[in-house]
């Protein structure tokens, strides 16, 4: 198997994760505030949020060449990246699946609503965000691959499903050997630059063309390896220079998303922030590791698959439940804001709990398991005999 042992964690990318993935809450989470307190008008920042899944691919590249050593020259066997895919599809399929099920479940019981009350037939499916075909392509992830022209059912899982692509790449690096790979990643650098290049001549954001979305989940992920492979530089500086850099860097990207400037520019800071914090050293990585921000990066995941579904069900029930329009009283809005933060947590708290890490370590003793028996018959009588025990 890939030896993926003894890797210490860094503590700042998890911290930085949970980060993102908070700012990314309050992106989609914003247009509930009350006009008076649009921060659009103020500022770009939130406007720019969706620049922070970049960032979530940028970390996952160099987490995923971090811990998979993809500088070893070895050449991995298919055995051994189906190993490497079991863990990635464990890690993120299951909780996918979750919120799926529990956003077509939403709309199965706001139709039958509807219905009993002589509305709309039914509004499981639509025209544009849910489909049937779009159902389909849900459930085996691949529906951010260029068959749709826009995020489907629940929202956020479009990344899950380009980050499935990048972890198909990064597998098909590790199956060639290190002549090659190098090869490949220059491959992958230049389509990374040519991608960065088109957003910057044709003056769009990078989100804007969705059919694109695998190519940008690469981009990013691209950088994630380089910034791996390049990290030896950041140890040859000083504390003091470290902490230097991370200042200014964290200071250029708040002023770059603060004024709306070209999404590039952001990008670079975004990656030039994950490369000087990789080794948990300087002022900054000191400020991200605190126990509160270090738990929110644990429970990133779970955060961002529910946060969606959780507006889905606040816009719909809100003003009933409570009598306080959603957007015409400042308080309304703002109450609603915190109170679906405050939902948020205990409910990623418990899919974390119950639902991510069981079904991550139950698909993933499942698939290894049939893994090693399909290579080695003898395994197989021992992990039976072992789950007879257990």
């Amino acid at each position: 198997m890939i030896p993926i042992l003894n890797k210490k964690e860094i503590r700042s990318h998890t911290s930085l994760r949970g980060w993102a993935a908070l700012m990314v809450v309050f992106v989609h989470f914003r247009s509930f505030f009350h006009a008076s307190i649009d921060p659009d008008e103020i500022t770009f920042f939130l406007y720019k949020g969706y620049l922070w899944v970049d960032f979530f691919f940028i970390l996952s590249g160099f987490v995923m060449a971090y811990v998979y050593d993809i500088e070893h020259p070895k050449r991995y066997s298919p055995r051994d990246a189906m190993h490497y895919l079991i863990a990635r599809i464990a890690r993120i399929y299951p909780l996918h699946f979750m919120t799926l099920l529990a956003t077509l479940l939403f709309f199965m019981l706001m139709a039958l609503i509807n219905w009993g009350l002589g509305g709309e037939d039914c509004c499981v499916f639509d025209e544009s965000l849910r489909t049937a075909e779009s159902l389909a392509a849900n459930l085996f992830l691949i529906h951010a691959w260029g068959m749709f022209d826009w995020v489907t059912w629940n929202l956020p899982s479009w990344s899950l499903s380009a980050e499935l692509f990048c972890y198909l790449l990064f597998a098909a690096l590790l199956t060639i050997n290190g002549a090659k790979r190098r090869l490949v990643l220059v491959a992958l650098s230049c389509m990374a630059v040519l991608f960065y290049c088109l957003c910057m001549a044709a003056s769009s954001d990078v989100d804007e063309i969705f059919r694109l979305s695998t190519v940008r989940a690469a981009s990013a992920f691209t950088i994630g390896i380089l910034l791996f492979l390049g990290r030896r530089a950041i140890s040859a500086l000083s504390e003091k220079s470290l902490t230097v850099i991370q200042m200014a860097a964290c200071t250029a990207l708040l002023l770059v998303l603060h004024f709306g400037l070209t999404d590039i520019l952001a990008i670079i800071l975004m990656a030039l922030i994950v490369w000087v914090t990789w080794e948990d050293r300087g002022y900054l990585c000191r400020c991200l590791d605190t126990r509160y921000l270090h738990t929110i990066g644990v429970l990133s995941f779970s955060i961002y698959m529910w946060h969606y579904l959780i507006k889905f069900i606040a816009k719909q029930d809100w003003e009933g439940l409570t009598g306080l329009p959603v957007q015409s009283s400042v308080m309304g809005s703002v109450l609603l804001v915190v109170c679906m933060i405050g939902l948020l947590i205990p409910i990623a708290v418990w899919s974390y709990r119950y639902l991510e890490m069981p079904t991550r370590k139950w698909i993933s003793l499942r698939l290894n398991g049939l893994l090693e028996a399909k290579y080695s018959p003898s395994w197989q009588l021992v992990w039976v005999s072992s789950e007879r025990k257990r």
